[in-house]
């Protein structure tokens, strides 16, 4: 009996549960550190308001596409889950779209980007603002 298309392309290119979990909890903390680590930066930097926000949109703009272009080599899909849990299978519906498809939102918008990097980011902001004026 011929393998079905899952299991070879388990067979092919296997990533595990464990695999994708970890991969994940590693984008989390880098985020929440870099947070921290840019809330710290806007405070010496004196920025305030809209500027310090767009400085942390910006900064992680640009982390986001380190991650993508240089560690995921512009195919997350062997790293990160996506929206359905597959990796790039064919939906069961034949429209030829990939279900690991949403794997570049883990990217470009997960990892805590609006929660705890974002805390961190104002933490580190209004701390070090506060001591410095």
């Amino acid at each position: 009996m011929a393998p079905s298309p899952q299991e070879l392309s388990l067979l092919l290119d296997p990533l595990v549960p464990e695999s994708l979990t970890h991969n994940t909890r590693t984008l989390s903390n880098i985020r929440s550190i870099s947070g921290l680590l840019l809330g710290i930066a806007a405070g010496i930097l004196g920025l305030e308001s809209l500027y310090g926000f767009g400085f942390y949109l910006a900064s992680n703009l640009l982390l986001s596409a380190l991650f993508y272009f240089l560690l995921a080599g512009a195919n997350p899909q062997k790293y990160f889950a996506g929206a359905a849990g597959t990796r790039g299978l064919k939906n069961e519906e034949g429209k030829g779209r990939s279900q690991g498809a949403g794997a570049w939102r883990e990217i470009w918008l997960g990892g805590g980007l609006f929660s705890e990097a974002l805390s961190g980011f104002v933490l580190g902001w209004a701390g070090v603002g506060g001591v410095i004026r």
